[in-house]
């Protein structure tokens, strides 16, 4: 009996108990949601709400004709959710195998058993992130979400998706360098980091709500400030050229094994640059890529292309005329300890001539002699006449990383009695490519100097912002007399001088070349080829200058070393290229002011119809006389007189008909179907036939056809 009462009483306690904690949870319950509700509504909504950056979009990157060179294009993290609720073991299961397969067949990185083990472990592991790959490319999201389980929908498939924007380059490596980039961190680089401030925008702030998935989406709010997408920015630069550039100096560095180059092509008027290309040789492969922007960065010693500046300072200071004479000596002279010597030797050439002969001949003794004849008492005016010409600062260029130029000074402790002849001659200073093509631009730009600019405009949708005009440095660098003389020399260097090989007779190439000892440790290797730096510097065309540019060929190791075998071919092959394009040079025709006579037009003689469609088009007048499938035409006055031509009827009698200005398509086409085995030499129409007319010929005969 106390037994039953003993556990009668405890379990009257429990239960007390369990009510007494039951009362308790209610009343906590009631207290958190009716008394501390809006405290902990305000928790969750700072958990999964906020204010977040919106990122501006960045602005592109646009060749002077439009073609994109930069952009930024969306890529994304895919990760997926193998816990979400509405995914039940079957479903997971019966789709696992498949979305395995389509995954690793899409991004290539795992097998389809890595993947349905990384994705069954997570399942059982009550995982609710798993990634699946970075930066996917927006064509691949649109794949990924029609495989198995993802196609089920954002919520039953589990897709986690995050969007990231990535530089992009259309182009890959063309001008990479001089599009640049803009990253944390780091030195900005070329036309991204130059013009960032405009490119980049302004980034918003929004109210976002984190989804289930954990990816942060926007929320209408009148709070939210929408982000400013940057400018977009139009360059200078030519993408035809910029190729024509590119591979021009790739295919001649590969060919002389050379440890770098660069070329820079600018507007002479303008001084905005076309094209400009750096390739460097990874390793010790033939494989160049942009690593370096030596035309803006590398300060080096120019050579023997610094000696035109040298004269253009004589000229002005009244010391020198290139008519006067200078004895060579044979291509060799001593000043003091130092032997200065000429490139080649030619006893003939090597005697005394005129300054201009030793400048086309790229004389290191004759030019050396002239300054150092009117200098070597007066070095300091040397000097300043040099920094006249800005050579002794940078050009100031809007694109960060240009090089530090650097002259000697008299009285210095870097100047010696042999400085001044070396100096003349483009040694012991230090400039970039891009300082002295200004110079030579100056020269073909009658003497006003120009900043090189790498932007013509900056807008933004649609509408400019920022137009950027020629900078003029330098209204006048000399003389109008010196001008002219400077212009002759450069002429002569081409004609009769160490660069004859770029003479052609289809328009006039002006400039100078150089062959550059490199000082390795304060030494001059000459055995070593190697050893030297080659260029070639100029404008064309010389008698009406539109176009600049330099050449640099650094350490060429095989095929020669001298500046018109390595750096001349690579000027020609853009200039070329350049005056055949170019509208500056060869305008179109303007039919108002030269309009085109029908008695000048050259017409094949051929199908009726074809002419007839051409002749319509053109709206040319003639006169259709002929009810022949085949017709000849004469000019007759204003009109094309149309004759009446059956060669079929001639070639079924076996007799050859006169083919002479017919199309060759044409007069193929009648031949074979006359069992006749053609052959064509040429292009345009038939200028010869090997079968004259009226002769007779048998089937499978041969003729030969030679086309004008």
């Amino acid at each position: 009996m106390e037994a039953k009462k003993d556990i009668a009483l405890r379990t009257y306690l429990l239960y007390i108990l369990i009510s007494f904690i039951g009362v308790a949870i209610c009343l906590r319950v009631f207290y958190i949601q009716h008394v501390q509700g809006n405290k902990w509504k305000q928790e969750e909504a700072n958990f999964t709400t906020s204010f977040r950056t919106i990122e501006a979009v960045r602005g592109n990157i646009y060749a002077e004709d439009g073609d994109m060179l930069a952009t930024s294009l969306p890529y994304f993290d895919v990760a997926m959710d193998v816990n979400t609720e509405y995914m039940t073991d079957d479903i997971f299961n019966s789709n696992l195998d498949s979305l395995s397969i389509c995954l690793s067949n899409l991004f290539k990185d795992k097998s389809s058993g890595e993947y349905y083990k990384l994705l069954k472990t997570a399942r059982d592991n009550g995982e609710r992130y798993v990634m699946l790959h970075h930066s996917v490319a927006y064509d691949d999201l649109l794949k990924l979400k029609r495989f198995p389980l993802i196609r089920m929908g954002k919520y039953k498939g589990g897709l986690i998706v995050e969007e990231n924007n990535r530089r992009e380059l259309p182009f890959r490596d063309l001008a990479e360098r001089t599009i640049g980039y803009e990253r944390d961190n780091v030195q900005p680089v070329g036309l991204e980091g130059a013009y960032d401030s405009y490119l980049a925008g302004v980034n918003g702030q929004g109210l976002m709500t984190k989804t289930a998935g954990g990816v942060w989406v926007p929320l209408n709010n009148d709070q939210n400030l929408q982000p400013q997408n940057g400018c977009d920015l139009i360059s200078s630069i030519n993408l035809n050229y910029q190729d024509v550039a590119e591979n021009a100096l790739r295919t001649q560095l590969i060919l002389h094994h050379a440890d770098h180059g660069c070329v820079v092509l600018m507007e002479v008027k303008t001084g905005r640059v076309l094209a400009i290309a750096n390739l460097t040789r990874r390793d010790s492969s033939n494989t160049y890529e942009e690593m370096y922007n030596y035309v803006m960065g590398e300060s080096m010693e120019p050579g023997s292309t610094f000696k035109l500046f040298s004269l253009l300072v004589a000229m002005e200071d009244g010391l020198v005329n290139p008519m006067d004479s200078v004895n060579l000596e044979g291509g060799q002279h001593n000043y003091y300890d130092r032997v200065m010597k000429d490139a080649e030797h030619n006893d003939e050439e090597r005697l005394t001539v005129s300054v201009q002969r030793a400048f086309e001949l790229s004389s290191n003794v004759g030019i050396s002699k002239i300054i150092y004849k009117h200098y070597a008492n007066q070095p300091q005016k040397f000097v300043d006449g040099l920094c006249r010409l800005g050579l002794n600062e940078p050009l100031h260029l809007s694109i960060p990383g240009e090089g530090t130029p650097s002259i000697p000074n008299p009285g210095s402790n870097n100047w010696y009695g042999t400085t001044l002849p070396w100096l003349s001659v483009g040694y012991g200073l230090t400039i970039t490519p891009l300082q002295t093509l200004t110079i030579y631009n100056a020269v073909a730009n009658n003497g006003v100097m120009v900043k090189p600019q790498f932007v013509d405009e900056i807008t933004k949708d649609g509408k400019v912002v920022k137009d950027f005009e020629p900078i003029v440095m330098n209204p006048s660098i000399c003389s109008s007399t010196t001008l002219k003389k400077l212009r002759k020399m450069l002429e002569g260097v081409v004609l009769r001088g160490t660069a004859s090989n770029l003479r052609n007779t289809v328009y006039a190439i002006a400039g100078k070349t150089g062959t550059a000892q490199i000082a390795a440790k304060g030494q001059y290797k000459v055995a070593m080829k190697a050893n030297y730096r080659a260029s070639f510097v100029g404008y064309f065309p010389a008698d009406n200058p539109q176009y600049s540019c330099m050449v640099v060929m650094n350490s060429p190791s095989t095929d020669g070393y001298y500046g018109n075998i390595t750096a001349g071919p690579i000027f020609r092959e853009i200039a070329d290229k350049v005056y055949a394009s170019s509208i500056k040079i060869n305008p179109p025709i303007d039919d108002t002011t030269h309009p085109q006579k029908n008695n000048n037009l050259f017409v094949k003689n051929g199908d009726a119809d074809d002419a007839y469609k051409v002749f319509t088009a053109l709206d040319v007048k003639y006169q259709p006389s002929s009810t022949t499938p085949w017709v000849q035409f004469t000019a007759q006055d204003s009109t094309l007189k149309v004759s009446e031509w059956n060669p079929e009827k001639q070639l079924e009698k076996g007799i050859m008909p006169d083919l002479k200005n017919m199309n060759a398509e044409d007069a193929v086409y009648l031949l074979e179907n006359a069992h006749l085995k053609v052959t064509i030499i040429g292009s345009g129409a038939v200028k010869e036939q090997s079968l004259d007319a009226g002769t007779s010929f048998a089937k499978g005969q041969k003729i030969t056809l030679k086309l004008s």
